[in-house]
């Protein structure tokens, strides 16, 4: 486990700085092919577009709506998750298309795919999501857990299927913003007696359905606004487990570096839970850097 570990970090440098230098060495002109488009900044951005990267085209926002070609790359404490999406529209701002990226975790890999829209204030996507787990098996049926229960290496090692459906709001009010989130997942691929531990939820589920709730504030701060940090809620509910709420509180962070480099953490402990796993009950799926990139 611990050479898995050091593993994981190393790909996710590695594919980070790849990313990285790759897009420093192909900028996005945008003048040729839109004329009527602003220019590429100069060599130092200017006071409005201090989030810009040097030399960088304004051209997730501003160009005309263009089929395109982006990456996502999320790297942290230990996980590795690129993303891909085609789409047509502007590219992380106002786009309808097609996401997938693979898992890693020192937990085990999997793969997601899926449809998504996203437009100013909402987010929505929904796909089918693959989890091979290395250490977590299939848990006999009980009413709760602990955590030498999750751990234990009785069982077979579980293989989930999620169909997952979830949106995104979120709007300016006062001085930050509120971010809204439900999701609702259809879990397969559980033998019947067992229930299994949703590796990207974060609980145990006597399968099918999960329901999630969060509602969050985000103070924003910075010269544009840019930085953000606040206090998140979670509510989720499996229906076919008794008693089952689980109520998750914690502070979530981001913090802009430049337009396509962001500093994310989100630490939401779980305070009320029928069952006594520790942190592996806790959402801690962010604690890293997101970098972004988007054909013209």
């Amino acid at each position: 486990m611990r050479a898995l570990h050091f593993s994981l970090q190393a790909l996710g440098l590695g594919a980070f700085w790849l990313c990285l230098a790759s897009s420093v060495g192909a900028a996005e002109p945008a003048g040729e092919k839109f004329p009527d488009a602003k220019p590429p900044l100069g060599l130092l951005p200017t006071p409005e577009d201090a989030l810009m990267d040097p030399r960088m085209a304004r051209s997730w926002g501003t160009l005309p709506p263009r089929a395109f070609v982006a990456t996502t790359v999320d790297v942290g404490f230990v996980y590795l998750r690129p993303r891909l999406s085609l789409g047509y529209g502007r590219p992380f701002t106002a786009w309808v298309g097609w996401d997938a990226n693979p898992i890693a975790t020192q937990n085990g890999l999997g793969a997601y795919t899926g449809l998504r829209l996203e437009i100013p204030h909402l987010d929505f996507r929904i796909g089918p999501r693959y989890f091979a787990s290395f250490s977590h098996t299939y848990l006999p049926a009980q009413t709760s857990y602990s955590r030498l229960d999750l751990e234990s290496t009785s069982g077979n090692p579980s293989r989930t299927l999620t169909y997952e459906a979830e949106l995104d709001l979120n709007f300016d009010l006062g001085p930050g913003k509120v971010l809204l989130r439900g999701s609702a997942s259809y879990v397969s691929g559980v033998p019947d007696g067992y229930n299994a531990f949703e590796e990207t939820l974060h609980i145990i589920v006597d399968p099918p359905l999960v329901w999630r709730a969060r509602l969050a504030y985000s103070f924003t701060f910075g010269a544009r606004k840019q930085h953000g940090i606040g206090a998140a809620v979670d509510l989720l509910d499996v229906p076919k487990r008794d008693d089952s709420r689980t109520i998750r509180v914690g502070p979530i962070l981001r913090l802009a570096l430049s337009r396509r480099v962001d500093v994310r953490g989100s630490f939401i402990f779980a305070v009320v839970s029928p069952d006594r796993i520790g942190l592996a009950g806790g959402d801690f799926t962010e604690l890293g850097i997101r970098y972004r990139w988007a054909s013209e």
